[in-house]
């Protein structure tokens, strides 16, 4: 089947006079203007806005327009990011990103980046806490299957559209026909107060359904409706390698373990797992061993999943986000009256809340960039100062959920960089919140252990081992030297990253 042919006539009911040329639409609301707050659709790169932010750069181009913006998204907007971040017209950034141009602008301090919990995120628009810094939300971009006098519906994602929508002085919508109009129904659109007024949300099971199909919005609100044309930048996760089977072997052996202790239901409990090629060996993994009837609670809806609904191992996904490879997505489209009535797509602010994923009982599964001796987590750092994408919502699971597990390699960089090291260089998940961590050597279960237990397990179980002796060589001098309930050496914990950076190996500083 051929998608990406059709228009938006039957796709704009009741609105048709609010169609108009995108460049119009552009200037009605921002000629003059310098300092502009633009909030757009997107999370996990799906969902976004894909012809706006290109006549926004047109203009600029032209001269016609001379914009500074600060840009919010739900979670990441690949191509926004490089469209906009290559011209100079992002000034600052909220709350996530993943993008080459957007991470040198963020790390050379040419565009101010706040790293924020997704699932506090919407309460920040909402209640006013940007204000402040940046002013109010100029203009909301959110891309929909369609509209009318009903409300949006939106497209790949919702994010935080509701909560853009609801702040923004003036909205552009872009319904974009490429995308099936089948897709309508599959979203769940529940909006959550803000103290005083917030209630609790009403979700007991993964697929209860709780709100409406359609995102309200006031017609005044509406600036105009443009149609445009394209689908989501995804690319295809590839096949993993030796060293992420090994550590799907691992967690899939302490999950069972996990089961045949009674630890874990044998129906086992909703999961929330990552993108990337480690996650997506790991839900294979489970598949393959057999276990079925899986339920994700999760932010990110991706191939694998849907892979395994196909094949009877999956049984309903709850996310915020359709994030999808090229052919992923062909996938999901042929069946997608099959798989719309096992899918709900809701806003961050339910996906993301700590009081549901407690209720559910989630079992999160985040990727690590490192993690030190006492289970301490650093997911967004490169040696502590360059971010990579943001904390993202790694942190609303592992804090709130039944079971946190962090997984990474042992090694990076050809062996060049210890994952497991003395002291980790940025901290995002503090040991509190992590229960356990894979690698491709075992699994360390950090519940009810004391750091000094932790530290020789982790050691014994996660390090890679041409890194076990200098670790071990590090905690037992610790012990001698400061002793104390978490050993610490400060002008030694933080040397390997030192010496990575000056010889370009940290196993030259255990040599």
């Amino acid at each position: 089947m051929l998608w990406g042919i059709g228009t938006i006539e039957g796709r704009v009911k009741d609105l048709y006079n609010l169609i108009k040329d995108p460049e119009n639409a552009i200037l009605s609301v921002l000629k003059d203007k310098k300092d502009v707050v633009i909030g757009i659709s997107g999370f996990g790169s799906a969902g976004y806005p894909k012809l706006i932010p290109d006549v926004i750069a047109e203009l600029a181009d032209k001269g016609r327009i001379a914009p500074k913006i600060t840009l919010l998204t739900g979670a990441s907007a690949y191509q926004v990011d490089q469209v906009l971040g290559e011209r100079g017209l992002i000034v600052r950034r909220y709350p996530y990103q993943f993008s080459p141009t957007m991470r040198r602008l963020i790390n050379s301090g040419k565009v101010e980046f706040h790293d924020i919990h997704l699932g506090e995120w919407p309460q920040y628009v909402r209640s006013g806490f940007l204000s402040s810094v940046v002013g109010s939300l100029d203009l909301a971009i959110v891309e929909a299957v369609k509209v009318d006098s009903e409300g949006i519906v939106p497209s790949m994602s919702v994010g935080t559209i509701d909560a853009f929508v609801s702040e923004a002085s003036k909205v552009i919508i872009e319904v974009n026909p490429d995308i099936p109009e089948e897709l309508a129904g599959i979203h769940d659109i529940y909006i959550p107060g803000i103290p005083p007024n917030r209630e609790p949300i009403p979700i007991r099971n993964v697929n209860d359904r709780i709100g409406e199909s359609r995102l309200r919005i006031r017609r005044d609100k509406i600036a105009a409706i443009v149609e445009s044309h394209g689908h989501d930048r995804g690319g295809d996760v590839g096949e993993p390698g030796p060293v992420e089977r090994r550590i799907a072997d691992n967690l899939l052996s302490f999950l069972q373990n996990e089961m045949e202790a009674g630890r874990i239901p044998r129906e086992m409990l909703p999961i929330e797992s990552g993108v990337g090629v480690v996650q997506d060996a790991v839900m294979s993994a489970i598949a393959e061993a057999g276990i079925s009837g899986l339920k994700a609670w999760t932010e990110v809806a991706q191939d694998s999943f849907y892979k395994m609904v196909a094949e009877g191992e999956m049984e309903y996904i709850s996310a915020t986000s359709l994030m999808l490879s090229p052919s992923g997505r062909e996938f999901f489209f042929n069946s997608i009256g099959e798989f719309r009535e096992v899918t709900v797509l809701r806003p961050q602010s339910v996906t993301n809340d700590w009081e549901v994923i407690r209720r559910l009982g989630v079992i999160a599964m985040n990727t690590a960039v490192e993690v030190d001796l006492y289970g301490f987590v650093n997911s967004t750092h490169v040696m502590g100062t360059d971010i990579i994408n943001g904390i993202g919502g790694s942190g609303d699971f592992a804090r709130a959920s039944y079971l946190s597990i962090f997984i990474t390699p042992s090694t990076r960089k050809g062996g060049r960089i210890s994952c497991v090291v003395p002291m980790v260089s940025h901290v995002d998940h503090v040991d509190h919140d992590v229960d356990v961590v894979v690698t491709e050597y075992g699994v360390c279960d950090l519940r009810g252990k004391s750091p000094r237990e932790r530290a020789l397990e982790i050691i014994e179980n996660c390090a890679h081992p041409d890194y076990r002796d200098g670790l071990l060589s590090y905690f037992e001098k610790a012990v001698r030297e400061t002793g104390g309930h978490m050993p610490t050496l400060y002008d030694l914990a933080l040397s390997w990253h030192k010496t990575y950076r000056e010889k370009g190996d940290m196993r030259e500083a255990i040599s």
